[in-house]
């Protein structure tokens, strides 16, 4: 197996180490300012489809709150008119609601009173 391989001169060795360096120091800058391009290329598409994301998450939050905010008014609407049309079943049926929760929560805190001979303990 024969290499071709051309060496300068024993008196031009150290010039040649010397160009080899500059030109490996010079492909290794290249290479880093490439990495480092193509690094901030991927961090700005990272960044730009962050923010795209960002803006469809708030459109579609702002979207959701208007949709509740209009439903919540129509509900309003429909609730005023139907106590407009039906008053009496309304109020009697809030009577019943009343009473109903005023018997439940009497009966749960009624406590039965000590007699005399209790409270007195004779």
């Amino acid at each position: 197996m024969s290499t071709d391989l051309h060496l300068p001169p024993l008196d031009q060795l150290p010039q040649a180490a010397k160009d080899m360096a500059v030109q490996a120091t010079h492909a290794a800058k290249e290479a880093a300012q490439r990495g480092y391009d193509a690094a901030k290329d991927a961090a700005q598409r990272g960044l730009d489809a962050t923010k795209d994301a960002a803006q469809h998450a708030s459109q579609a939050a702002k979207d959701i709150y208007q949709s509740a905010a209009t439903r919540a008014e129509d509900t309003l609407v429909q609730s005023k008119q139907y106590v407009r049309e039906n008053p009496l079943p309304v109020v009697l049926g809030a009577f019943t609601l009343g009473l109903t929760l005023g018997c439940m929560l009497g009966l749960s805190h009624h406590h039965q009173e000590p007699t005399l001979r209790e409270r007195f303990h004779w």
